[in-house]
C-alpha cells in the first residue's frame, strides 16, 4: 500500500510549483501549511520535494513533547542545515547563524527549508523565525512551515510584530475529495461501490490517514452494507484498530518509535525492538505508518503525523511502555534520559525525584530555567511526599514565570490553588497574577506572601518575595515601596550574591522614582564599566543603568548598556519585559539614528509577541507611532496608536498611558497642530498619572509641550515649562541642547533677539557629551535659521537651515524637512537629496556604508544575509549613478 495521502492535491502542488519558480528567480517565499492531524501536510511536502530535485532540502521538526527550551527549534534548524549550534547561544544568535547557513546553501542552488509541527515550537524560536524569514530575499529559499492552527495565532500572516511578512502564503489543507478517496481506495488494493466510497468519505471527512486506517481495518462492502447504518468513527479509533491488526515485529518497532518520540535511528530501534527492526522499516513506510528522514548522522524513521504517534503510545501496554522507557534511558542523555526514567516508573520514586531535584539545581546554575522547571514538574509527579510535591510544583511555576513562559505556568494555576496555604503558595499566586497582566493584583498577593513569609521565619523565601515586590512596585511607579522592599532584601540576605545583584537593580529603580536618576545610579556602582563584562545576574542592574543614563542624556553609554542587555537576554530578564528595548529605541531616536530605532522596534515587537505583556505592547506601539509620525506616515502612526490604546486599556495600572500621551503629542506635532500637542501632553502633570513616573520621564515630553506653547503664543506657560525642564537632571548634552532650542524660540517670540541668538549659539556650540543629540540639534538649527532670516542675516539663515534640512532628510523626517525648506525657501542640493530615490532598506544600508561598515557588519546589524546587503547596494549604485563603495561613502557623508 502507498504512503498516506499519495493522491490528489493537484491544486496545492501547482501552487507550490509556481512559488518555486518565483524562488528560483531570487524572491524568497514563506508558505504556512496547516490542517488537521493526518490530513497530509508532510506528504504534500514530500511529493513537492521529490518533484523539485534542484532544491536542497533542509528539514526538521519541533520537539515532540515536554517544554522545549528557548531556541530548541532554531538549534534543530541549524543542525539540519549542517551547522553546529554554539553552546549557550541565545535565540537571536542562533537565528543569525541560521541565516548564514541558508546563505551558504543558496550558493549551490535554491533551498527548500521545511519546519514541521511548528505549532509545538518554543516561543523564542517562533519569534526569531518570523524575524528571519521576512529578510530572506534575494536568497533563493522557499520556507514551508507546517502545523496545526492554535489559539495564539502562529499562522497569522501579519501579527503585531509583522507576522510572516506581506508576501507570505497560507495553504490550508482540508480533506480529500470523493474522487480522491476513490483513487486512494483503489491504490490500497480495495474495491468499493460509488455508494460505499461516499460513505467512507463521510466517515473520514476525506482525511487521508483516517481513510487508510479504515481501509486497512475492513472491506468497504462489509463495512457499509445497505440497510445497516454505521456511525462515523474517530480517527483515533480507526488508527488503534489498524495498529491492533499489525504483526508483532512491526508493532514493536512502532512502539519503540513512539517511546523515543523523535526520529529514531536503526541502532536505537534495534536496541529497543529487537534484531527484526531494520527489516520492518520498509514495510512500515510502504504502509504509510512511517517516513524516512536523513541527516548528517544517518537515516531515521519517524511518524508521518503526531496523532499516529499519540495513538501508538496510548495503545502500548503500560508494562511494555515502561520497559521501553527503561531501555531508552540507557541510549540517551540529558533531558531525554530523565524523560525516559520518568516514563519507566509506575508510581512514586523518591530516588528519581531527588535526582530530578538535583538536575534542576544544576540547570538553574547554568541559567537554564525552562529545563529546570520541566525537571521539577517531573519530580513532582514522582514524589511520594505531598509536601515535597507541592514545593517542587511551586518552584517549577516560579521558574516558568521568571522565564516568561506564562502560558506553561498558568496551566498549573488550578493545582496551585489546591495546595495548602503557605507563603510560597501566595507568592506563586502573585506571580501568576503578574503573568495574567494583573500587576496591581500581583502586588497585593505578594504583600500577603511577604507577611506570611515573615510569620514562617523569613529566610531566602522572604528575600525572594522582597525582590519580586521591589520589581512590581517599580513597575507601578511606587518608588518608596520599591526602595523599601529592595533595601530589606539587601539587608537580610547579604550572603545571597545573585539575589543582591537583582535587588540592587530595583533599589536603583525605586530610588530614581523618588529622588531622580542621579540618585538611582548610585546603587549600581558595583557594575563593571564595560557592559560586556556584566554577568547574567547583573543584567537587570545593567538595564537600569542604561535606562537612567539615557534619561540623563548620556545616550551613547545608555545604548551600550541596553544593547548588551537586549541581545544577551537571559531567561530571568525576560520576566522584566521589554524595558531595555523600549529605552534603547528612544535613545536611538534622540541620537537621530531613526533607522536603528526602527530596527530595534521590529526586534522588540517580535520579542514582545512571544514573551511580552500588554503594557510592553502599549509602550512599544506608542514608540512606533512616534517614529511613523516623525516620518510623516500619519496613517501608520494612528494605527499604532489605536493598537497601543487597546493594549493600555488591558493593563490594570496607568503607566502605559504616559507613553500613549507622548505618542499622541508626537503625532500632533508632526502634523503641525500645537493645540493638539498641548492637549495630549497636559495630562502629564504631577498627580494626574503616576507622579513619580511622569517626573522621571519628563525630559521626554517637556521640550515638545514648550515648543507648542510658544507656537500658540502662550509665553508665560512656555516659560514655566522651560523652568521645569531646567530642573530635570542632565549629565549629557541632550537636555541642555533641548533647553537652548525652546529657550531661544521663546526669547525670539518675545522679541529678545540678543538672548535668542545667545541661547541658539550656545546650543550649537555645546560639545556632544554622551552622544550627539541630532534630533534636538536639528530642531534648534531650524529655529535659529528662521531667526537669522527674520533679522536680515540671509546667508547665515540659509546655511543653518540647509544643515537642519540635511539632518531631517537623513532621518526621513519629512514633515519637519518640508517645514524647514518652506520657512527658508531652501532648495536642497543633490548631496542632501540623495535619499529621495531610495527605499527605506536601501537608505539604511547606504547610511551604514557611509559610516564605514563592512557588508558582514551591516548584515549582522540588520539581521539579513550578506547577499541581501550586496543586492541592495547594487540597486543603490544604479539609482544614484555611482560606481562603487567609496563613491557611496562620500555621497552619504556630504549629505549628512
Amino acid at each position: 500500500m502507498g504512503g498516506t495521502g499519495t493522491v490528489g492535491r493537484s491544486d496545492e502542488l501547482a501552487r507550490l510549483g509556481a512559488l518555486a519558480e518565483r524562488v528560483r528567480g531570487g524572491t524568497a517565499t514563506v508558505v504556512l501549511l496547516d490542517g488537521a492531524p493526518g490530513v497530509g501536510k508532510s506528504d504534500l511536502v514530500d511529493r513537492f520535494a521529490a518533484g523539485h530535485g534542484d532544491f536542497t532540502l533542509v528539514r526538521t521538526r519541533a520537539p515532540a513533547g515536554g517544554t522545549a527550551p528557548p531556541g530548541a527549534v532554531l538549534a534543530r534548524c541549524l543542525a539540519a542545515a549542517g551547522w553546529t549550534p554554539g553552546d549557550g547561544d541565545v535565540p537571536l544568535l542562533l537565528g543569525t547563524a541560521l541565516l548564514a547557513a541558508l546563505e551558504d546553501l543558496d550558493r549551490r542552488g535554491p533551498v527548500l527549508f521545511v519546519v514541521d509541527d511548528l505549532d509545538r515550537a518554543d516561543p523564542e524560536s517562533l519569534g526569531v523565525l518570523r524575524l528571519l524569514l521576512r529578510r530572506l530575499t534575494p536568497l533563493r529559499v522557499l520556507a514551508v512551515l507546517t502545523g496545526r492552527d492554535r489559539p495564539d495565532g502562529w499562522l497569522d500572516l501579519a501579527g503585531a510584530g509583522g507576522g510572516w511578512g506581506d508576501d507570505a502564503v497560507r495553504l490550508h489543507l482540508t480533506g480529500l475529495t470523493v474522487a480522491d478517496v476513490d483513487d486512494l481506495t483503489r491504490a490500497a488494493g480495495r474495491t468499493g461501490t460509488a455508494w460505499s466510497v461516499r460513505r467512507l468519505h463521510e466517515e473520514t471527512a476525506g482525511n487521508p490517514l483516517h481513510v487508510r486506517a479504515v481501509l486497512a481495518e475492513s472491506d468497504l462492502p462489509d463495512r457499509y452494507r445497505l440497510g445497516r447504518p454505521r456511525p462515523p468513527g474517530t480517527l483515533t479509533a480507526a488508527l488503534r484498530a489498524r495498529l491492533d491488526a499489525l504483526p508483532d515485529a512491526p508493532r514493536r518497532v512502532l512502539e519503540a518509535m513512539a517511546v523515543l518520540a523523535e526520529p529514531a535511528s536503526t541502532p536505537a530501534l534495534t536496541a529497543l525492538a529487537g534484531p527484526d527492526a531494520p527489516g520492518c522499516g520498509e514495510a512500515l513506510v510502504d504502509a504509510g505508518l512511517a517516513v524516512r528522514q536523513a541527516d548528517e548522522t544517518g537515516e531515521h524513521l519517524a511518524f508521518p503525523s503526531p496523532v499516529l504517534r499519540d495513538a501508538v503510545y496510548a495503545g502500548t501496554p503500560a508494562d511494555r511502555r515502561r520497559a521501553l522507557h527503561r531501555a531508552a534511558a540507557d541510549l540517551t542523555g540529558g533531558s531525554a534520559r530523565w524523560r525516559h526514567l520518568v516514563g519507566a516508573t509506575d508510581g512514586p520514586d523518591r530516588e528519581l525525584a531527588d535526582g530530578l531535584d538535583a538536575a534542576a539545581a544544576e540547570a538553574i546554575e547554568r541559567g537554564e530555567l525552562v529545563p529546570a522547571a520541566e525537571y521539577l514538574e517531573w519530580a513532582c509527579e514522582c514524589s511520594d511526599d505531598d509536601r515535597l510535591a507541592g514545593r517542587r510544583l511551586i518552584d517549577a511555576v516560579r521558574l516558568l514565570v521568571y522565564a516568561a513562559r506564562e502560558g506553561d505556568a498558568l496551566q498549573h494555576a488550578e493545582a496551585i490553588e489546591c495546595l495548602p496555604d503557605s507563603a510560597a503558595r501566595s507568592e506563586i499566586r502573585g506571580l501568576l497574577a503578574f503573568a495574567r497582566d494583573e500587576v496591581a493584583s500581583a502586588r497585593d498577593l505578594l504583600l500577603v506572601a511577604r507577611d506570611e513569609a515573615a510569620a514562617e521565619g523569613g529566610g531566602e523565601l522572604a528575600g525572594r518575595i522582597d525582590v519580586e515586590l521591589a520589581y512590581v512596585h517599580s513597575h507601578l511607579a511606587s518608588g518608596e515601596a520599591a526602595t523599601a522592599a529592595a533595601t530589606r532584601a539587601l539587608r537580610d540576605h547579604p550572603d545571597l550574591p545573585r539575589l543582591c545583584d537583582v535587588a540592587r537593580a530595583f533599589l536603583a529603580a525605586g530610588t530614581a522614582l523618588t529622588d531622580g536618576a542621579p540618585a538611582g545610579l548610585e546603587p549600581l556602582a558595583f557594575l563593571p564599566a564595560r557592559p560586556v563584562d556584566a554577568t547574567p545576574p547583573q543584567l537587570p542592574a545593567l538595564i537600569q543603568r542604561g535606562i537612567l543614563s539615557g534619561l540623563l542624556g548620556r545616550l551613547d553609554p545608555a545604548v551600550a548598556d541596553l544593547t548588551v542587555a537586549a541581545r544577551r537576554r537571559s531567561p530571568f530578564t525576560r520576566f522584566l519585559g521589554m524595558a531595555a528595548d523600549l529605552h534603547l529605541v528612544w535613545c536611538h531616536y534622540l541620537l537621530g539614528e531613526w533607522d536603528a530605532a526602527g530596527r530595534g522596534l521590529e526586534i522588540a515587537v517580535a520579542g514582545a509577541d512571544q514573551y511580552g505583556r500588554s503594557f510592553d505592547h502599549a509602550a512599544l506601539r506608542s514608540l512606533s507611532a512616534i517614529l511613523h509620525a516623525g516620518r510623516g506616515e500619519e496613517a501608520a502612526a494612528r494605527a499604532d496608536l489605536a493598537a497601543a490604546t487597546e493594549c493600555a486599556e488591558a493593563a490594570d495600572f496607568l503607566g502605559p498611558r504616559v507613553h500613549l500621551a507622548i505618542a499622541r503629542g508626537a503625532i500632533a506635532q508632526a502634523a503641525g497642530r500645537p493645540a493638539d500637542v498641548v492637549a495630549a501632553l497636559t495630562p502629564l502633570t504631577p498627580g494626574a498619572i503616576e507622579a513619580d513616573r511622569v517626573r522621571l520621564l519628563s525630559g521626554w515630553w517637556l521640550p515638545a509641550i514648550a515648543d507648542s506653547q510658544i507656537d500658540l503664543g502662550w509665553w508665560d506657560e512656555a516659560q514655566r515649562t522651560i523652568d521645569q525642564l531646567a530642573r530635570v537632571p542632565a549629565r549629557g548634552s541632550c537636555l541642555p541642547v533641548a533647553r537652548a532650542w525652546v529657550g531661544g524660540r521663546l526669547a525670539a517670540a518675545r522679541g529678545d533677539i540678543a538672548l535668542a541668538c545667545r541661547l541658539f549659539e550656545d546650543g550649537l556650540a555645546m560639545p556632544a557629551e554622551g552622544g550627539e543629540p541630532a534630533w534636538y540639534r536639528a530642531r534648534l538649527r531650524h529655529a535659529y535659521g528662521c531667526l537669522m532670516l527674520r533679522v536680515g542675516e540671509h546667508a547665515v539663515g540659509q546655511a543653518v537651515l540647509a544643515q537642519a534640512c540635511r539632518t531631517f532628510a537623513r532621518l526621513g523626517a519629512r514633515p519637519f524637512l518640508d517645514r524647514a525648506r518652506a520657512d527658508g525657501e531652501v532648495a536642497l542640493d543633490d548631496d542632501a537629496r540623495w535619499t529621495d530615490a531610495l527605499s527605506d532598506r536601501e537608505r539604511e544600508i547606504a547610511g551604514l556604508v557611509g559610516r564605514g561598515w563592512t557588508n558582514p557588519e551591516i548584515a549582522a546589524e540588520l539581521f539579513v544575509s550578506a547577499k541581501t546587503v550586496e543586492y541592495h547596494l547594487r540597486n543603490v549604485y544604479g539609482k544614484l549613478g555611482i560606481r562603487g563603495r567609496r563613491a557611496l561613502r562620500d555621497r552619504v557623508q556630504l549629505g549628512a
